[in-house]
Order: C-alpha cells, then structure tokens, then sequence
C-alpha cells in the first residue's frame, strides 16, 4: 500500500496543531476518556514491558512514576532491555503466559505469533479507558487482526541515512547521493583502513542485520520498483539480487562498508566506529535517531549530524522508501487487569507530563493528543523532526508485516551473510535468498 506518512500534516502544520493544542488545561486534561468507566481502588499490579536504548528507558520509567503518583493503588512493574533478543524472549513469555500487562510490540508480531489469529487482547473491549478516537482509522487499521484491535501504534516511521558530515568535510567530499559516489567516498576515507584495523574509517556503516537486510531490500526496491513480497510471494529474480549483491560488495571492496571481517561487535548505537566518529553515516529508523545523537561523541556534537537523501543508484532516479508503525502498545489476553492496563497505555499517550518526559525518544506520534502536546511543548525537534521530514519527500510504501518476521528475515540474513563470508558467490547466493525466503513465507505466511 503506497502512502504519504502523516508527516506533512503533523510536522509540516505545526503551527496549525499549535493553535489547536495551546489552549490545552491541566497536566492530565488529555488522558481521561469522555464517559470512562472508574478504575478499581483496589491495590493493583500489572507489568510494563519495552525494549529501546537507554535514553527511553529512562523516560518510560519516569512516565510509570507519574502514574503511579496519580494512582496510588496501582503498582507498574517494568521489564526492558535492548531490542536484540527481545522478540524471542516475548514468544517464549507468550507461549508461558507470562507476559506482561501491557507490552511495547513490533509490527509483524500481530499477525506472525497468531498464524493469522490475534493473540492480545481486542482493545475495543477497553475502548473506555484507551480512547481510540485519537486515531485515525488507518492507523488503528494497520494494527488490527481479524477485526479486531489488537494493538495501537505509537506512530509510523523508516529507516533513514543519518550522515556524520563531519568526517565527509574533513575529507574534502559532499554527502553522497548515489552508489557510485559513495563508491568514492569510501575510496578517499577509508583509504588507509586495514584488515582488521580498530581505527579504520567508512563512509557508511549499515550496524547489525536488521540494518544491512532492510539496506538490501532498499536496494531491490530502488532496482525493481517491487516490494520484496505480495501476497507470501517473492517478487524479485535471481538476476535481480545477484546484480544487488554484487553492488553491495563492490561497496565494502571500496571500504565504503566494512567487510564480514571488519564489522565491529556492537552493533547498537554504543558502537565505538559511531561513538568515536569513525563511521561517515548509519541507516536507522527515524524514531531512534536520537538516541544515535546522544551517543556520538558524548552528545556534544549534534550539529555534525545531518539527516541525507536515501541513496540512489542514478541521481535522476525517483524511489519509493518502505514504512511501517514504528511500534505499538498491546495488552495481554491473560491480563487480569484489562482497564487499568488499557488505563496506563492511555495515560502514556495523553498525559501532558507523560508526553514531556517521553519527548522525541519514542518519535513523531500518530495519536492526535500525543502529536499535540509534542507540538505544544517543542518536543519535535533535531535530527528525529529531521528523519520524519525527510521521509515525507519520498512517495512511501507500507511493509507487508511478513517483511519483519524473524522467521523469514532470518533465512535472508543467513544467505547475505554466507555471501559476504564468501561461502557463497553472488549466484549461489541470488538463488537461496529467493528459495529459501518463499520456503519460509510458504510455512508461516497466513492471509
């Protein structure tokens, strides 16, 4: 589904939404739904879970205590960590029933644990405590399984190319804006780069699997014009990603990105190549970018930092970029607290001070009360008000949530990592990334 982000409406009208919100009243004056039902005085806990970097976890925290200073009979335990790991760890708590309350949840999660059938609880049961109307329908629609709501997104986002222009003027280079120019930035800044060496320099550095599978994807979309699946198929020929392939080695041959060899063992935004300025530019969602800010150099270089165009492989090329909800917030069919839980996710998204504390760290919202208060208290700002600009200069596509299962982007990594190994050549390559995808889609994909 191709679309415009709600970017221009919400990032380009923002004085628009100011008028609107800069009457707002009191700290909470957003964060009771109109006719709610009265939440239980009895003492009450339920478990918050999420994952992210440090800087939302300690706003999240900060968010639970103001909830509980507004409900002083309910306990919120929290749960967090870093995204590596988390889905496993979610799945296993699932199958356990152990889960938490209310959880932080990725896009493709709603239809891939389910096989087709929602697993969370349907909010529209809650919807006097969660007030859906701060959505708009196709938002709430890109979340719901089988009809039913089975979680709300905080907002939509993409991966962008965020680039240290630093280390390109150091170099005498303009930011790239297509292969072969990256090509050549990589030739002049790597140029004294070793084998293995800890003070090697890139021009880009795609951090992790996720980052280099959804740089590769791009990379197809930008060739072919297909998205990577329609209906549990693969779209693309053996040609087509064996000619991807290849151009994505002769980026690491130019060490315009590190090798196999070279990656560095972090691949978070701790990363010392980032930290340290080494890497000329990172591909990472727009939401996060501001955690990828305060990370390099100590925080206090921010203005190094510039949000590029999305490479090209002609620069009269046009493209269209892959979207989706950044994340959203589900609560538990095994919760025994439904309404408070419902109650917390509304209060996340609605309360003033929530909001505040929260900032820019979890992205540009698509609910309609969160976007007002970010608005109102210049929470949109910086490298993530960047990002979401600049995703709206490009016509966007919605990721089939098929896309992000694990199951299936697991079996593209593992052919994109044999061939960077040399296990296997680009040929031999092209042919499993399609067959062992479409294998994949054929066991778990469910219309």
């Amino acid at each position: 589904m191709k679309m415009k982000l709600f970017g221009r409406t919400l990032v380009s009208g923002i004085a628009l939404t100011m008028l609107l919100s800069g009457c707002s009243g009191s700290s909470s004056a957003g964060s009771k739904v109109e006719g709610a039902g009265v939440l239980t005085d009895e003492e009450v806990t339920i478990k918050f879970a999420w994952w992210g970097a440090d800087i939302r976890h300690e706003a999240m925290k900060k968010v639970v205590e103001l909830y509980e200073e507004e409900h002083p009979n309910v306990t919120v335990e929290v749960e967090y960590g870093a995204w590596e790991g988390w889905q496993a760890k979610t799945l296993t708590q699932l199958s356990g029933k152990t889960e938490a309350d209310v959880m932080q949840v990725n896009y493709n999660w709603l239809f891939s644990y389910g096989k087709g059938k929602n697993v969370f609880y349907d909010l529209n049961e809650v919807k006097d405590y969660l007030d859906l109307s701060n959505w708009d329908k196709k938002y709430l629609e890109a979340m719901q399984v089988n009809g039913e709501q089975a979680a709300v997104p905080h907002g939509m986002t993409g991966r962008v190319p965020m680039y240290n222009e630093q280390l390109y003027k150091d170099n005498g280079l303009e930011l790239p804006q297509t292969y072969e120019d990256l090509i050549k930035a990589g030739e002049v800044i790597g140029k004294d780069n070793t084998a293995t060496g800890e003070d090697n320099k890139y021009a880009f550095v795609n951090m992790g699997k996720v980052s280099k599978d959804l740089f590769i994807a791009q990379m197809l979309f930008n060739k072919t014009g297909e998205v990577m699946q329609t209906d549990g198929k693969v779209n693309y020929s053996e040609a087509d990603v064996k000619e991807v392939l290849e151009q994505y080695q002769a980026f690491e041959d130019a060490n315009a990105f590190p090798t196999f060899a070279q990656d560095g063992s972090i691949d978070t935004n701790a990363n010392p190549e980032w930290v340290e300025g080494q890497a000329g530019g990172v591909y990472e969602w727009a939401n996060s970018l501001a955690q990828w800010a305060e990370s390099y150099k100590g925080g206090e270089a921010k203005d190094e930092l510039l949000v590029g165009d999305y490479l090209l492989p002609a620069a009269d090329q046009n493209v269209s970029i892959y979207v989706k909800p950044n994340f959203g917030y589900a609560v538990s069919r095994n919760s025994k607290n439904p309404e408070v839980a419902a109650d917390f996710i509304n209060f996340l998204l609605t309360d003033e001070d929530a909001v505040k504390e929260t900032g820019d760290t979890l992205g540009i919202s698509s609910n309609k009360i969160t976007n007002e208060l970010q608005v109102k208290n210049n929470l949109l700002e910086g490298v993530v008000k960047d990002g979401y600009e600049k995703l709206d200069q490009y016509e966007q596509t919605v990721m089939d949530p098929y896309f992000e299962d694990e199951n299936v982007r697991n079996e593209r990594y593992t052919v994109i990592e044999a061939f960077r190994t040399g296990k296997l050549t680009a040929g031999e390559a092209a042919k499993q990334y399609i067959s062992k995808q479409q294998d994949a889609l054929d066991k778990h994909y469910q219309k």
